[in-house]
């Protein structure tokens, strides 16, 4: 770690100079290059003299030729101040990667989310991070207070005064087994699928215990065998088992995860995902030109 007190006491503009001085060996260019005076470079020059107990550059003939101390230094500050201005570049706000945080359930796979995302990283210059709502142990308020998230898909909506909220998509749920079930033909009534054992979705959003809650009443006796914060979990328990569950349609239709609809008599509700974020953020031109494209008009829900 550098010594930031001893380079305190340093006046870095003297290497600049320096350096200027080494690379057309005259005080003049120098002066020219940098656009002051030559008075003013052999100031800096004297200055750096003294402190570094060396006289750099000594007369020869016309011109000036660098001590060895001068050329030591040279071979130090070339990388060095090359590796600063590249620094300095980088630095400036029109070259960052700009990074776009969401938070979001695992519920969120629909086509929608590709949709969103893409439009994110189509905005140039963009790097998306996708945190699990789930596993976080900050509430959605302080997630975007502390500026810990740009945008949260919840199941759950928020009312606070200093975040909107609007639904954003519903997500239709299906009843589903794997494609080996051994019992798959046959799951086309309420009792039959009522002997079969569950697998289901574990979640403290309010979106899913709603959406159990339903179900207990549609389905009183149903037996829930196994139960995960793990969508993907529940999906490999359905796939190599003889469980049964229930999934976001998106998921069912996507053919990685080779699954079978079962039919019910009445179809299982749907359950909507929010969209929240900082009231600050609808004045951030990326995030207001992805809510023209992407958003679709919603009414917002009332934070008084």
């Amino acid at each position: 770690m550098a010594n930031l007190y001893g380079l305190k006491k340093f006046d870095l503009n003297l290497l600049v100079i320096f350096e200027c001085i080494y690379q057309h060996l005259s005080i003049s260019r120098a002066a020219e290059t940098l656009f002051i005076t030559p008075s003013a470079v052999s100031q800096s020059l004297q200055r750096l003299r003294t402190q570094l107990n060396d006289p750099l550059f000594i007369r020869s003939g016309k011109g000036i030729t660098p001590t060895k101390t001068s050329v030591n230094l040279h071979y130090l500050l070339e990388k060095n101040l090359s590796q600063l201005e590249k620094t300095i570049s980088m630095a400036n706000p029109a070259n960052f990667k700009k990074r776009f945080v969401i938070y979001s359930p695992q519920l969120f796979i629909t086509p929608d989310a590709s949709q969103f995302i893409h439009a994110l990283y189509q905005s140039g210059n963009m790097q998306v991070e996708h945190h699990d709502l789930q596993l976080t142990s900050g509430s959605v308020e302080s997630l975007l207070s502390q500026r810990k998230a740009d945008l949260i898909l919840s199941l759950s909506p928020c009312k606070s005064a200093e975040t909107l909220c609007q639904p954003f998509r519903e997500a239709e749920m299906v009843l589903v087994c794997g494609q080996h079930h051994p019992r798959a033909d046959e799951l086309n009534d309420r009792q039959a699928i009522m002997r079969e054992s569950f697998a289901a979705y574990l979640s403290s959003e309010v979106g899913i215990k709603n959406f159990h809650a339903h179900m207990k009443k549609s389905l009183p006796e149903r037996m829930i065998a196994f139960r995960s914060d793990s969508l993907i979990a529940i999906v490999n328990m359905i796939n190599q088992t003889d469980l049964i569950g229930f999934v976001p349609k998106a998921l069912f239709n996507h053919p990685l995860f080779n699954l079978k609809l079962i039919p019910l008599p009445v179809p299982a509700p749907s359950i909507m995902i929010y969209m929240i974020y900082h009231q600050t953020q609808i004045n951030t031109p990326i995030f207001s030109s992805l809510i023209d494209k992407i958003i679709q008009p919603q009414p917002q829900i009332n934070n008084s």
